[in-house]
């Protein structure tokens, strides 16, 4: 089974602007929450917590939810680590037919995009691209605003 690969900017800009709005401009069957967390390491759970809140509540399966949980504790781990942010930028959105995106936004500081790496067998780090890879259908990343970049993965659930 082929992992998938990095697209940058391989898909449109989200619905309501550069990162979306809480609802602007979506259409039909278009779900949408963003929220801002401090750069802090507590803020990776919480960042699980509201996925773990709202992914269920629009009709993903347990499995999407937990794919969406892990892919979002990677990508705000990343941003908290790689990056001088000092707030860190999540957008759920859900669209149909049953694709879900993960995006997390950072203020910049870091290096110019992530880039997966082999972790070594003895390494504490390292995996969270692998991860994040293996759960989803596709993955990228784009410029942000302000300098920043935004990272961001699909995932498609089984009807």
């Amino acid at each position: 089974m082929a992992l998938p690969q990095r697209m940058t900017m391989a898909r449109p800009m989200p619905l309501g602007g550069p990162l979306g709005g809480p609802f602007s401009g979506l259409g039909t069957g278009v779900r949408q929450e963003r929220f801002q967390l401090p750069a802090q390491g507590a803020s990776v759970a919480a960042a699980r917590r509201r996925v773990r809140s709202r992914v269920p509540v629009w009709g993903f399966c347990e499995d999407t939810c937990d794919a969406a949980e892990l892919v979002m504790s990677e990508l705000f781990t990343n941003a908290l680590v790689h990056t001088g942010s000092e707030q860190i930028l999540c957008v759920l959105r859900a669209e149909e037919p049953r694709t879900l995106y993960v995006e997390v936004a950072d203020q910049g500081g870091g290096s110019a995009g992530p880039a997966p790496r082999q972790a070594g067998a003895e390494d504490e780090g390292g995996r969270g691209l692998a991860l994040v890879r293996a759960m989803a259908a596709a993955w990228g990343d784009r410029p942000g605003l302000n300098g920043g970049r935004v990272v961001w993965a699909q995932l498609s659930a089984a009807l």
